[in-house]
């Protein structure tokens, strides 16, 4: 007996009562995964014990069409019992009909008198790995039947021929490294040990040592470098449980593991636990949005609230950090609104260090000795978005809310308080947050920040403290439950309309509460890892505050940006001073940030900034209405190519970044041949930073130096007939300061506007020299850049008229 599901490109196959099944997809011949099995661990009076695969006696409730938030779907659904468990199960899957995703989820229901601790649920478990890699399903084993004896991992199947296997892995949280990993890389992780282990590793999930083994949290990417194809697993929520994965990229037999973690939750007689829906996708890594379907799924699925406005901002840390005065925000609210005219921001956020302690939220230090409440008017008054940040799940040792409520703390089986993580120089505390006093204290912080303090923007950090593993004042419910209700206590105190970032969360909780989350580490005024001005040992931590590690994962998370979220890359740190940035890092700090096109907050002493670095902030504004894709972001762990094609008044270009990672300079020979662009005999190529332009010929070298850290911002343009819009550096786009375009015989009009005072140089392709270029009826001179190519400076406020003549 067995159930079978197709769509137009998936085909999924159930043995009964085996228990193992199979995912083929159509439209990729030979590319499947086949003898996947699922499972599950509890105890039981003591014993562990586990189920996998079979299913005896199985009922099946036949294949149906079903219309869900999802959209139209083929849906069955299988119930059975496993003998002297004590457990029902229950597994439902479904194949959608609208992208190529198959979904399936366990619900698992205690029948018998005693109580039942459920640890973890098996959602697959495929191919065999390395030899010594594959652990035996630990615990007491059930009858499994001819299934356990005959092909147990079953395979997967990317091509016929072996190829060049890789693994996309996604971190925990906020600041989790992201990125894609080979069989000769080793898993990033910290050295740090239980400094910084509770921070960003998820307790669920392993920390492989070994080459070519990896883990992921939520979801992850097996796929073929070589072939080009693979697949997406994952979870398409973490409401119930964390999702972990694991791999072992042995290129003949490779393995991929998810599980649900079920924290060891009682469940008592008649109780049950469902698990997020799973997911399988197989994907092209050379499509245009290849984890699209995957993404898009979990957007619907936890109701994504990803349409807001891009935050546009001030925040105070990377520059008075925790010793920040009421003075300092006044002097940058004083400046930015003496400047809105020439770098217009819209938010004022107050970050660390207003506070008594950290935990001690409603009282203040003394240099903020008129509270919060007063910034949060001002900022109003002068029209800005007044935001304030919070850490209301985390405490620090000494701070007095220990001392009044010692049972709210989340603590370990020995009783003792659990650790959060070395921060602010102490081993932090948590709160447990199924404590109902516990919330009710999280309401009143949230409640007092809006209500009374008036503040409209919240960051909430440290927000993973409400996950760690501990011994709860609810024990039904496992870290996720736990997280993801009082995430959503927090959306529901806040209500609605204020906007709430996210950091330091685990991913999968904050999809549908969070209007932005942070999804990489912190930046910094460094671009290696550092304490304290120090580097070794720290220089290699993954996700320790850098650039480096906040470019990295700027990059790699991208496609999640208007889809789970607004994506907040962190901060801009443009200064010159204070800084161990060099300008080359800065700038691709800068561009990195820009391409996201998520958030854009500076975190500098804004009246310090010299003239130079104010005009660059000034030409990232206003933020790009897309983001760009990293073409490489399967090949490598540091992608270093990104793309973002664009069409508008002027026509259709390519805004493209080459990122040197290396320490020393790079020379590329040929940019054309990076770049999957099509085919053009010639293209015009005008460099931002450097405010060039070039002209290049396809299949003739055209060498560019690239320092070291930093990046060649080009926008490229096919050569075409004259006249036409070439690039400018008014604007990070080269394009979107021109609102209109018109061409005549002998002359050309446009109208020109970016909401703010614009000063810059622009480059025109014209079909004879100019005879006048005329803007806002004033001469400006003008220069031959190459072969029918001319380029003139341009200053002007507001809506600008710019007319070209030649003869």
């Amino acid at each position: 007996m067995s159930l079978d599901l197709s769509s137009d490109r998936l085909a999924f196959h159930l043995r009964l009562p085996q228990g193992s099944w199979d995912l083929h997809a159509l439209n990729q011949p030979g590319m499947g995964i086949e003898g996947a099995m699922m499972g599950a661990k509890w105890i039981r009076k003591t014993r562990t014990m586990s189920w996998r695969g079979q299913m005896k006696d199985a009922t099946v409730m036949h294949a149906e069409r079903v219309n869900s938030s999802l959209g139209e779907s083929v849906q069955a659904s299988v119930r059975w019992s496993v003998p002297r468990s004590g457990l029902d199960f229950k597994l439902d899957c479904a194949l959608l009909l609208s992208a190529p995703l198959c979904l399936w989820r366990l619900h698992i229901g205690n029948v018998s008198p005693e109580p039942v601790y459920l640890e973890h649920v098996e959602m697959m478990r495929v191919g065999r790995g390395r030899k010594g890699k594959v652990k035996p399903f630990s615990g007491w084993m059930l009858p499994m039947g001819p299934a356990d004896r005959e092909e147990p991992f079953g395979a997967i199947r990317l091509h016929s021929s072996p190829g060049d296997l890789a693994f996309f892995a996604n971190g925990w949280q906020s600041w989790g490294y992201t990125g894609t990993l080979g069989p000769e890389d080793r898993f990033p992780r910290t050295r740090l040990g239980p400094l910084t282990r509770p921070m960003r590793v998820n307790p669920g999930t392993p920390r492989p040592r070994a080459r070519g083994h990896f883990a992921s949290d939520l979801f992850a990417a097996l796929g073929d470098r070589r072939w080009r194809r693979g697949f997406v697993a994952g979870f398409l929520s973490q409401q119930q449980a964390f999702g972990s994965l694991e791999a072992d990229l042995d290129a003949l037999e490779p393995r991929l593991h998810m599980w649900a973690n079920a924290d060891g939750i009682r469940l008592d007689k008649g109780d049950s636990f469902t698990t997020d829906w799973a997911c399988l996708q197989p994907f092209d890594m050379d499509e245009q949005d290849p984890l699209g379907p995957y993404l898009d799924a979990v957007a619907v699925e936890n109701q994504a609230r990803s349409e807001g406005a891009i935050p546009v901002g001030w925040c105070s840390w990377y520059q008075f950090f925790d010793s920040v005065t009421q003075e300092d925000v006044r002097e940058n609210l004083d400046w930015v609104t003496k400047h809105r005219s020439h770098a217009p921001l819209n938010l004022i956020q107050l970050d660390d260090g207003f506070q008594e302690q950290v935990g001690d939220w409603l009282s203040f230090k003394e240099t903020f000795p008129d509270g919060v409440a007063a910034i949060a008017n001002q900022a109003k008054e002068a029209g800005f978005q007044p935001g304030i940040w919070l850490a209301p799940l985390i405490v620090r040792p000494d701070a007095k809310i220990i001392k009044g409520h010692p049972d709210w703390l989340l603590r370990s089986k020995a009783g003792r308080p659990v650790h959060a993580g070395f921060i602010w120089d102490s081993f932090t505390r948590a709160l447990d947050v199924t404590h109902p006093q516990v919330l009710d204290h999280v309401r009143r912080i949230i409640q007092t920040a809006v209500n009374d303090w008036g503040f409209e923007y919240l960051k909430l950090d440290f927000l993973y403290a409400g996950a760690l593993r501990g011994v709860r004042h609810d024990p039904k419910v496992t870290r996720a439950q736990a997280l993801y209700r009082s995430l959503s206590e927090m959306r529901e105190a806040a209500g609605p309309d204020v906007t709430m970032l996210g950091c330091g969360c685990p991913l999968g909780s904050g999809i549908g509460i969070f209007d932005a989350m942070r999804i990489g580490p912190d930046v910094a005024p460094n671009w290696l890892p550092a304490y304290k001005g120090i580097e070794f040992p720290f220089k290699a931590e993954p996700d320790f505050p850098s650039v480096r590690n906040a470019i990295r994962n700027i990059i790699t998370r991208a496609p999640m940006h208007r889809r789970w979220w607004v994506n907040d890359p962190d901060c801009l740190l443009i200064r010159s001073t204070d800084t161990r940035l060099s300008e080359a890092e800065v700038q691709s700090l800068a561009t990195v940030i820009s391409l996201s096109a998520g958030s854009m907050i500076i975190s500098d002493d804004l009246p310090s900034l010299d003239r130079q670095r104010i005009e660059w902030l000034a030409k990232l504004l206003p933020p790009l209405p897309q983001h760009a894709r990293a073409i490489d972001w399967f090949d490598a762990a540091y992608p270093s190519r990104l793309l973002l094609p664009i069409s508008d008044e002027t026509g259709a270009r390519f805004l493209v970044a080459f990122l040197n990672w290396l320490d020393r300079p790079l020379i590329m020979d040929s940019i054309l041949d990076e770049l999957p662009l099509p085919r053009m005999g010639a293209c015009h190529a005008v460099d931002f930073w450097n405010a060039s332009y070039q002209r290049i010929e396809a299949g003739i070298d055209s060498p560019m130096q690239i320092p070291a850290h930093g990046v060649r911002f080009l926008a490229l343009r096919p050569v075409q007939e004259a006249p036409a819009w070439i690039g400018d550096t008014l604007h990070v786009s080269q394009g979107m300061a021109v609102r209109r375009w018109r061409a005549e015989a002998k002359s050309v009009r446009a109208q020109l506007d970016l909401k703010r005072q614009a000063e810059g140089r622009i480059w025109v392709a014209l079909p004879a020299p100019p005879l006048k270029v005329m803007l806002n009826g004033n001469e400006q001179d003008w220069r031959e850049a190459g072969q029918g190519v001319y380029e003139f400076d341009a200053s002007f406020e507001g809506a600008a008229k710019l007319e070209i003549s030649w003869d």
